[in-house]
């Protein structure tokens, strides 16, 4: 006849407890949250606060009659 074997683990010991870290898992997925809740509707101010943005951009003007030749011409290629 086969031999069966028959293996148990012993109980944890009382105290103890597992799950530490998908606690911190979890702690650190919530945080992940709300930063990135916080970025992306508003950053904590309102919707009147433009945050010291400039946009004023002044090009220097194009000169007058669009292409022109230059003062001095290239020279000439033998």
């Amino acid at each position: 006849m086969a031999e069966v074997n028959n293996y148990q683990q012993a109980p944890p010991p009382a105290g103890s407890s597992g799950g530490g870290s998908s606690a911190i898992v979890a702690i650190v997925a919530i945080v992940v949250l709300l930063l990135a809740l916080w970025f992306f509707l508003g950053r904590g101010g309102g919707t009147d606060n433009d945050g010291g943005i400039n946009v004023d951009v002044n090009p220097p003007a194009a000169p007058a009659g669009g292409n022109t030749a230059p003062a001095t011409p290239a020279p000439a290629t033998p």
